[in-house]
């Protein structure tokens, strides 16, 4: 870490030896000379003295001696470029002032410089006293270390406690047959990782040794692998333990040789692998020892110990298993074990107790306060003392034994594997921050920034650098999310980021002592912060008093980030005004404060500021807006703010805006407008809801159409008095709709507490990047529709009124093996629920825990899959996943679209209410569900399932001999290979792209038939045959829709003797016949829809339908007039519809023709063949 600092620093200097005005001053060979001193300092000598610092008083002095040297070093050269001379029409009238920085710049040269020798000369001091401790205890230490570490499967497993239930979890994962969803052959790599210290290796020696549930492996292998992976060592090692014999140095041979040794021994061979301490984090290199592990044996099992998340992620095959800390109480039962102790001793049991929860979770600590505990006196004196006690000092206290040195070593070796600069951030949160503090992770990146602790690449910005830094922290177990307060609604949107407990006692205590960054708490008198450190970070919380001692502030000058929290001072202190380099300003929880200073805007590098609860503060100054660099203003809870302050609108960098728990509605809408950087914009709970304040409220939709770079809004309980107002809901969704409608880049939108919002604008499904939609107590909302990309629906069981929701899975690319957000609807209940995008589930357990059987709400459901090219791979077998989304008993109605099995046989049971099934879109089904099995069923549809060649009701009753019985109507619709029907009579058939179809010896039964471009079906001839039952069913309406045969050729109406109503839409010709006429003599109803042919008139057999009683022409544009030998011969004509037929229309309104057309009633609207009014003929 310091010798990064000093790198730094030579590079500034550097930097400013090239600089042309630099070298025209007099400082130039003062400037050489520290880059000639800082160079000097040894690397070799900086780690040296950062592997002794934690023992060694000596070697931490210096390393905060040089820090501090090259500290200084940077800010001198920065103070330097800021005093460089300006141009030469101001220079005259500024001499004076330029002598006066000329003079305080030789002064601060001369201090840097003298810092800078004194941490050289001191380098030679240290490296003498090192050179004499080389025969402490300490030798060579990480070499000694690492060969300590090395592990075996050996251990001792009646001392493990609280790691059962681990171990049989992982065992379960290794004897369970391969999911469904995962491709693997015959390896399972199921990493085991956690925080260093928790037991990684103990749970491995567990399973390793475990002898009745595994013992059907041909052979077991350890391999411990840190520090570095080694394929050579990895093979031979193997190969060593198949053959039973030691590894030698003749054994090393060839890659090639030893993987086609492997090959051969491992072949049809079952094996156990044991990959210890893994530490490689090339994803290349870990691809290749997957490649390799794959490549050994017919059925592999590998288990892999990290302590690196991301490590686990890359090398595993099944989801990597995290070990979670053990809780206080085994922690207290593991130190009780070791030291013997039994109880009855109830002070001493109580310091035990506290003692364990100092542990953290972590075993080795507990063993480790267990081995001094042993040998220490048994009384409550003592055990206070060693409670007292940091981790740190504990682990000291025992280092004399091998497993006190080797928890030293894990900690100590993961701090030191980070990159330089990653360590620079780890300290500062380390050193300001105490255990069990939460921080959200954007304020702790802009701490990281302002200190210059990350400096942006060629590739990637600060931002993205710290992100980075941020994850890698998270994967080493360092760092971990925090749940947020939900209840106080603070910090709502954010991720708030926290350190393991362990961590921070063990690794964080070196530094606190040992840095440039202050924490003071709980301070009532004036801040004593010392003057020999350099101070750059200064964080004073619940400090009623932020004066100093002296009367002023030391380090002014070197000062980045401040904080001062929880004060009820009336004004700010005039030393932050001094901070011209400040880059961080939080001043939260100010009571007292009214007013900042006009001098405010003199802080030019300030880029975040936090005022939040500042509740009287009244307005901001006109320079405020001169802070031109904010990009983050937090002004949240600030209640005496009655209007956006002016100022804001100049802040053209600012995109992270929180105006929660505000009262400035005046001019809301036009000054937002103006931030268009926008990116970040919280307006959630308004402190009042007057009336007066709705007019301002409704201009809010100008302003936020304009920020079209927004990504985050938080609108939580903003809109109630629009929503609340006497106005209908679509004036309210339209208002809605209009305030988001232009953010194209929102992804993440919070209306919840919205208790008047009865629905959500048709605008929202367009917003294609919105991921995320809070809806929490909107409990009158009905019906969430799709949305292009939504992944999140927060709470939706909190909207008690919602009757619809549409949910489309999508996935977590973040997550292990891309986790669906499908678990979001386990809160949800309503009447009709939809999911959709079903084959981006990634694991039948995704489905399991929605627990969709007691969702005993829903009426409707519909599960989708996607149709054609842009389904994709589908990871869960369709019909175990349909097994697993059982419908509750309350569902009436399943539609079930874009299954992609060949069979649909989901093993539920009898659904007894089941009213309604559509099945469509199952390209590879051969077979149907016995559908029989529901007995209420009343409305099939099958839709586009391009493989089912037959439907017979027989084979799909499941037994059922009632099954059927209470079907109404039954739709087929694009069945291209359907060929044989065969089905219960019916109240209504609808058949409708069906080309290869035809009536064989049954003819259909049901009321009402429509045939739909099936000219197989309109030409079948039904042949009767002994034995076979006529239908019981007979039709009496039939519609035909798009045939391409002439009406002549329609063999099926000769099987139709009840027909009383008929519809032709869409018919290539009309052209009859004798035999079609005689089969049409019942007919009482004849409608003409949409004539495929110019009609001029109509058809002359109409003339022979005596019958007809009702005649439609509907879309028929060329027929012109009625022949009078028709209307003469249509004696029994009582109605005449005519729609959309503009020339037969004008026909019928003459005087002439209405004579004609008296008897019969004319009615120029639509014709509804469902409502003809005519009875079938009794037969």
């Amino acid at each position: 870490m310091a010798q990064h600092i000093v790198q730094r620093a030579c590079a500034k200097l550097r930097s400013a030896i090239g600089d042309e005005a630099v070298v025209r001053s007099s400082f130039i060979g003062d400037l050489r000379y520290m880059l000639g001193a800082l160079e000097s300092i040894q690397p070799v000598l900086v780690e040296r003295a950062e592997m002794e610092q934690f023992r060694n008083t000596p070697a931490a002095n210096w390393l905060q001696l040089v820090c501090s040297a090259a500290y200084k070093t940077i800010d001198t050269v920065n103070e330097l470029h800021d005093a460089r001379p300006q141009a030469a029409a101001t220079l005259t009238r500024k001499l004076p002032h330029l002598a006066i920085v000329k003079n305080a710049m030789a002064i601060e040269v001369q201090e840097t410089k003298k810092l800078v020798i004194s941490a050289k000369q001191e380098s030679c001091v240290l490296s003498e006293y090192l050179a004499d401790k080389r025969s402490s205890r300490f030798p060579n230490y990480y070499p000694e270390i690492t060969e300590q570490r090395k592990t075996g499967p050996v251990f001792e497993e009646a001392m493990v406690l609280g790691r059962r239930s681990d171990k049989e979890r992982i065992i379960a994962t290794l004897l369970c047959s391969t999911e469904p969803n995962i491709t693997q052959e015959h390896i399972t790599i199921l990493p085991i990782y956690g925080l260093a210290g928790s037991g990684k290796t103990t749970l491995a020696q567990m399973v390793f040794n475990g002898t009745h549930s595994l013992q059907g492996y041909d052979f077991r292998v350890w391999f411990h692998v840190s520090p570095q992976l080694d394929f050579h060592a990895l093979g031979n090692s193997i190969i060593c333990h198949v053959l039973e014999r030691r590894q030698e140095a003749s054994d090393m041979e060839g890659m090639e040789g030893i993987m086609k040794r492997l090959h051969e021994l491992l072949h049809r061979k079952k094996v156990l692998l044991i990959l210890d301490d893994l530490w490689e984090e090339d994803p290349i290199q870990l691809q290749l020892l997957k490649s390799m592990l794959t490549f050994l044996g017919d059925k592999m099992d590998v288990i892999v110990t990290t302590g690196n998340q991301a490590i686990a992620r890359n090398i595993c095959t099944v989801e990597p298993y995290r070990l979670n800390r053990l809780s206080d109480d085994t922690c207290w039962e593991i130190i009780k074990k070791s030291i013997g102790f039994e109880g009855g001793e109830e002070e001493l049991e109580k310091i035990g107790r506290e003692i364990a929860s100092k542990c953290c979770g972590v075993p080795s600590v507990a063993q480790e306060y267990a081995s001094i505990l042993h040998f220490a006196s048994r009384d409550a004196i003592t055990w206070k003392q060693f409670m007292e006690m940091s981790i740190w000092s504990i682990m000291n206290y025992s280092y004399s034994s091998r497993d006190a040195i080797i928890s030293l070593a894990r900690f100590e070796l993961s701090y030191r594997s980070m990159p330089p600069d990653l360590r620079l951030c780890f300290d500062y949160y380390c050193a300001v921050f105490p255990t069990g503090h939460n921080i959200v992770k954007d304020d702790l990146v802009h701490q990281w920034i302002a200190l210059h602790l990350i400096e942006p690449s060629e590739t990637l910005s600060a931002a993205q650098i710290a992100e980075e830094h941020i994850t890698r922290l998270q994967n080493m177990s360092f760092l971990q999310t925090a749940e947020l307060d939900h209840a106080s609604g603070a910090n709502k949107g954010a991720i708030l980021l926290t350190m393991d407990g362990a961590v921070h006692n063990l690794i964080a205590t070196t530094f606190l002592e040992n840095s440039s960054y202050h924490l003071a708490t709980n301070h009532h008198g004036k801040l004593d912060v010392p003057y020999g450190k350099y101070i750059r970070a200064l964080r004073c919380v619940g400090c009623s008093n932020v004066e100093f001692k002296g009367g002023s502030f030391p380090h002014e000058k070197w000062l980045r980030v401040l904080e001062l929290t929880e004060s009820s001072v009336l004004k700010l202190p005039d030393y932050i005004l001094q901070l011209k380099h400040l880059g961080y300003l939080k001043i939260s929880k100010f009571t007292g404060l009214v007013t900042l200073p006009e001098s405010v805007g003199h802080l030019k590098n300030l880029f975040h500021i936090d005022l939040s609860g500042c509740s009287r503060l009244a307005a901001l100054p006109e320079s405020f807006g001169d802070l031109v660099n904010l990009t983050h203003v937090n002004l949240s809870r600030c209640h005496g703010l009655t209007e956006l302050p002016q100022p804001l609108q100049k802040l053209g960098k600012l995109v992270h805006l929180d105006l929660s728990f505000w009262s400035c509605f005046e001019g809301i809408g036009e000054r937002l407008g103006g931030l268009t950087n926008l990116e970040h914009l919280n307006l959630s709970h308004p402190c009042c809801h007057l009336v007066q304040h709705r007019s301002d409220l409704q201009g809010l939709k100008d302003g936020l159409c304009k920020l079209t770079k927004l990504r985050y809004l938080n609108l939580s309980a903003c809109l109630n008095p629009i929503f609340n107002y006497p106005q209908s809901q679509e004036d309210s969704l339209k208002f809605l709709g209009e305030c988001v409608s232009g953010l194209s880049s929102l992804e993440h939108l919070d209306l919840s507490h919205h208790t008047f919002l009865f629905g959500l604008p048709a605008s929202l499904g367009e917003l294609s990047r919105l991921h995320t939609l809070d809806l929490s107590g909107c409990i009158r909302i009905r019906k969430v529709g799709e949305t292009k990309c939504l992944k999140i629906i927060i709470d939706p069981s909190k909207c008690r009124g919602l009757e619809s929701c549409q949910f489309v899975v999508r996935v977590d690319e973040a997550a292990y093996r891309s986790t669906s957000n499908l678990a979001q609807l386990e809160v949800v209940d309503c009447k009709e629920l939809g999911i959709s995008c079903l084959e981006r589930l990634q694991c039948l357990e995704e489905a399991q825990r929605i627990r969709l059987v007691q969702k005993q709400k829903v009426e409707r459901l519909k599960l989708c899959w996607t149709v054609g090219e842009a389904r994709g791979s589908t990871k869960v077998d369709e019909n175990a996943l349909l097994g697993e989304l059982v419908p509750p008993h309350s569902l009436r109605c399943l539609e079930i679209c874009g299954y992609g099995g060949e069979t649909c046989l989901p093993a539920w049971r009898i659904r007894c209410n089941l009213r309604e099934v559509t099945m469509e879109d199952f390209p590879r089904c051969v077979a149907l569900p016995p559908l029989g099995l529901f007995p209420n069923l009343q409305r099939l549809v099958l839709r586009r399932m391009a493989r089912i060649t037959t439907i017979d009701a027989g084979a799909l009753s499941g037994g059922n001999i009632e099954a059927f019985t209470r079907v109404s109507k039954f739709t087929i619709d694009d069945m291209v290979n359907l060929k044989e029907f065969k089905f219960a009579a019916v109240d209504e058939l609808a058949i409708q792209k069906c080309p290869l179809l035809s009536f064989g010896s049954l003819p259909p039964r049901a009321h009402r038939l429509l045939i739909s471009d099936s000219d197989q079906v309109m030409s079948s001839s039904v042949r009767a045959i002994d034995g076979v039952e006529g239908p019981s069913s007979p039709v009496t309406e039939l519609v035909v829709e798009t045939c391409n045969l002439p009406l002549g050729d329609w063999s099926l109406l000769h099987h139709l003797p009840g027909l009383c109503s008929l519809t032709i839409n869409n018919c290539y010709s009309l052209t009859s016949s004798p035999e079609i006429i005689s089969a049409l003599s019942s007919l009482q109803s004849l409608c003409f829809s949409q004539c495929h042919e110019p009609m001029e008139s109509l058809p002359a057999f109409l003339c022979d339908l005596t019958s007809l009683q009702q005649l439609a022409i509907d879309e028929c544009h060329g027929i012109q007039s009625l022949t009078e030998d028709m209307l003469a011969k249509l004696t029994g004509l009582k109605a005449l519809y005519i729609w959309d037929c503009p020339e037969l229309k004008k026909w019928c309104e003459t005087e002439e023709n209405k004579q004609k057309l008296a008897p019969i009633r004319i009615n120029f609207e639509k014709f509804d063949t469902r409502k003809t009014g005519v009875h079938p003929p009794e037969i």
